[in-house]
């Protein structure tokens, strides 16, 4: 597994990945964009010359949002996520923010275990279907 910073030729599979995770997918063009933003920071997991799994983060200030984090299934409980998640946290010199989905058992664990705590709670944040957000931060 190779991990490196996204290039463009990375976005059709991220798109795919999007797809196979979340409900409510970004898509190319939005990602691509992503790639532009002087804010925002795409890790990815490559195998075999394709992408599996990504972080996106914004950082702004040294402080940090996690905004999409995503493995493929077929790769999951392999620790893609938690060690995108750890180079991700290498640029990041302040806190870090997110949300996750309450019934999203396995990633609020992941989340814990690398340090972050719950903060509150969102209520109906999230649709397709409606759920709370589980606010978390760590220093």
């Amino acid at each position: 597994m190779i991990y490196t910073i996204a290039q463009k030729e990375n976005i059709a599979d991220i798109a795919a990945i999007e797809a196979a995770c979340f409900s409510s997918p970004w898509n190319s063009l939005t990602l691509e964009a992503e790639l532009e933003n002087e804010c925002s920071h795409i890790f990815t997991a490559v195998d075999g010359g394709k992408a599996v799994g990504y972080v996106l983060l914004y950082i702004v200030a040294g402080e940090a949002d996690i905004v999409r984090v995503a493995v493929l299934p077929e790769y999951r409980r392999r620790g893609v996520a938690r060690e995108l998640l750890t180079r991700a946290f290498e640029k990041i010199d302040g806190a870090v923010f997110l949300d996750v989905r309450e019934s999203n058992t396995p990633a609020i664990e992941l989340y814990k275990s690398l340090g972050f705590e719950d903060t509150g709670v969102r209520k109906n944040y999230y649709s397709n279907p409606t759920e709370n957000a589980v606010l978390m931060k760590r220093e």
